[in-house]
């Protein structure tokens, strides 16, 4: 069992809701193209670290916005399983690959 997840409350962020609304709005189109696969790559979420600012894709950028210290690892994919309509299996890799990556950089944390 794992821990609850909290952003590294150095990090500063923001939402970006019109490019959420953006994104969710082209997936839901069910008569959307291949060419619109590239809308998964838009940033609706944006992380400013040492710097630099780094776009959170939709599911990254729902999983940053988990983080809040209420959450962990299950409750996070159980509630994304609500909101993406994907293989479990893998949204669940995708959010331990995205977690893990954050956690070796210290941008979230994960309690023992």
């Amino acid at each position: 069992m794992t821990g609850n997840l909290l952003r590294n409350p150095d990090i500063q962020w923001r939402a970006e809701p019109h490019r959420e609304d953006h994104v969710r709005e082209v997936l839901s189109d069910p008569g959307r193209t291949a060419e619109d696969e590239e809308i998964t790559g838009v940033g609706t979420a944006t992380r400013l670290d040492s710097g630099i600012m780094h776009q959170l894709n939709l599911l990254a950028g729902e999983i940053w916005k988990l983080c809040d210290g209420s959450m962990d690892r299950y409750t996070v994919v159980r509630y994304l399983e609500e909101i993406f309509d994907v293989d479990p299996a893998e949204l669940k890799a995708d959010v331990d690959s995205f977690l893990d990556e954050m956690i070796d950089k210290g941008m979230i944390y994960e309690s023992k």
